[in-house]
């Protein structure tokens, strides 16, 4: 398996990872499963697993706890499939099984498999796990303006949801433009220590208003050719329906309008509020300022 490349996307909520994923999740020879945390969350178990283990009850163990991870069942894996790869491709340790789950998501749909990722907001506060497990792994980082970000925020409250995974998320100006800032700041910091090839850092407005030329840009980030399928990943329905409530946009075209939306929705109080405390990372990224 060490010729299949592997990334992660990370991103504050609500600023375009999902679009992120759904769109390399188009690409026929990238897998990006829906999210779930269940890298970190059975690293202690299973942490030491060796090649060995590939032959036994634990392998039985691995997949009874994998089956109950949170949100896993929107992936609808299929175990029995994944046992077998297990036997053909015989990971040899943690990072290798880990991998192995995700290129099995992406086999059983049919794709030619080179490049998996996995997107997860989570994984903020995980990068030096990630780091650990998988050191040649390359870090997408999609950023939004936060401003932006805090009308999503405040508009999930009045979402209806029967979905137990709806994102608890602040809705005071002052907690959203701290948790913007904060969070941003945690994965720049992170990717200062990476080497630069390893790193790509996209906007999401760049994303929305220019489409076809960010897709390039990623596919020759993760070394595999540019594919067309890219730019109609909203005709596939790539999004779990679990979460798609808050997530619609995922099955529409590339959405302009909510550029900038933050100066109709937000008052001017509300935009000086995070300016004043999130406004150097705002400037950082190369948002206006006023």
């Amino acid at each position: 398996m060490d010729d299949i490349q592997s990334f992660f996307i990370l991103s504050n909520p609500r600023s375009g990872s999902s679009l992120l994923r759904v769109i390399c999740e188009s690409h026929p020879v990238i897998t990006v499963p829906p999210e779930c945390g269940f890298i970190e969350w059975w690293y202690e178990k299973y942490k030491d697993w060796k090649s060995i283990d590939n032959n036994t009850k634990q392998l039985e163990f691995f997949c009874i706890d994998l089956a109950s991870s949170r949100k896993f069942e929107t992936w609808n894996f299929d175990f029995q499939y994944f046992k077998n790869l297990v036997k053909d491709y015989n990971p040899q340790n943690y990072a290798d099984l880990v991998a192995l789950v995700h290129i099995a998501f992406g086999l059983k749909k049919g794709k030619n498999i080179t490049v998996w990722g996995d997107k997860n907001n989570y994984f903020i506060n995980k990068t030096n796990l990630l780091n650990h497990l998988f050191p040649k792994a390359k870090f997408i980082h999609i950023v939004r303006d936060g401003r932006d970000v805090a009308t999503s925020y405040i508009g999930l409250k009045t979402l209806k949801t029967e979905s137990p995974y709806i994102p608890n998320l602040p809705s005071e100006i002052n907690e959203i433009a701290l948790e913007w800032k904060e969070n941003n700041n945690k994965v720049i910091s992170f990717l200062s220590g990476l080497k630069e090839s390893n790193i790509l850092i996209l906007r999401y407005e760049d994303l929305v208003n220019r489409l076809e030329e960010n897709c390039k840009l990623i596919c020759e980030f993760l070394n595999v050719p540019f594919s067309f399928q890219m730019l109609e990943y909203f005709k596939i329905g790539l999004e779990p329906l679990q979460t798609l409530d808050w997530k619609k946009k995922t099955l529409k075209r590339p959405d302009k309008l909510s550029i900038g939306k933050y100066k109709k929705l937000l008052s001017r109080e509300e935009i000086d509020l995070f300016n004043s405390i999130a406004g150097k990372t705002l400037k950082m990224y190369g948002y206006e300022v006023l």
